[in-house]
């Protein structure tokens, strides 16, 4: 009865698990609380209808699934309920109703245009835009499918082919729990990770021992899940991973 706002990651950045959107949007409400929703890694990955969710907010990036690249825009979406009636307190040029009235008060604009900050990156956009009309060559239920099939796909070669490796699954095995991506916990994850980038495999690693395998359905291929954990298979059965080379910690892993 204490809490004003619940924010939850829709898919868990670690493990993959997705949780019921709907579901805890109205346990929040039952209490009183908002309810904000980050879509980092369902935007494009997921099908998400925040507004039969009845969330309060949502936000989320383009350079994972919406194929934006590093340093593309972040978004934000409010219900249409509260979105004249919230304050933005980032108030740049950009979300004033007079933009080139200089003016020495704020004036914010209606609707979703007052959550817009400064000038925005054109060229960073251009990017997001070939994104997105690469997507509107097919909807999310065909793209969904498929992110379900390579990534039952990727756990189950990895479970026969890494068998005698101790690797142990973390992400759910049911499709209603599950985002767009795989982790499995290994002793020695972040060199193994290592190993993998070497061999032109790139996962990531996530504190503590979590190997993190991502699959974007728009592109990523069943050849190539099948490729990826032949190597990761090779590199266990070696111990290739066991060199001082990928035990170096870097700042990006």
């Amino acid at each position: 009865a204490d809490v004003a706002v619940v924010m939850l990651t829709h898919v868990n950045y670690k493990t993959g698990y997705m949780y019921d959107m709907a579901a805890l949007t109205a346990l929040s409400h039952e209490c009183g609380a908002l309810s904000i929703w980050d879509l980092a890694h369902s935007a494009g990955a997921v099908p998400v209808d925040l507004h039969q969710a009845g969330a309060d907010y949502a936000i989320g990036c383009t350079y994972k699934y919406l194929n934006g690249g590093p340093g593309s825009q972040a978004f934000v979406w409010v219900n249409p309920a509260l979105v004249d009636v919230v304050r933005q307190p980032l108030s740049g040029w950009f979300g004033h109703t007079r933009q080139f009235a200089m003016e020495s008060t704020y004036a914010p604009s209606a609707g979703i245009a007052r959550y817009l900050c400064g000038t925005q990156p054109i060229t960073s956009l251009a990017m997001v835009e070939c994104g997105l009309e690469i997507f509107a060559q097919t909807d999310m239920v065909r793209l969904r499918t498929k992110s379900l099939a390579l990534t039952d796909l990727f756990i189950a070669l990895v479970e026969s082919r890494c068998a005698a490796h101790g690797l142990e699954l973390i992400t759910p095995r049911e499709h209603t729990r599950r985002g767009s991506h795989v982790s499995f916990e290994h002793p020695e994850g972040y060199a193994v990770i290592q190993a993998l980038i070497a061999r032109d495999v790139i996962g990531d690693y996530r504190e503590p021992r979590i190997m993190r395998f991502g699959f974007t359905p728009l592109y990523t291929s069943f050849t190539e899940v099948w490729d990826a954990v032949e190597i990761l298979g090779e590199i266990l059965d070696n111990a290739t991973w066991d060199q001082a080379q990928f035990k170096v910690r870097n700042s990006v892993t």
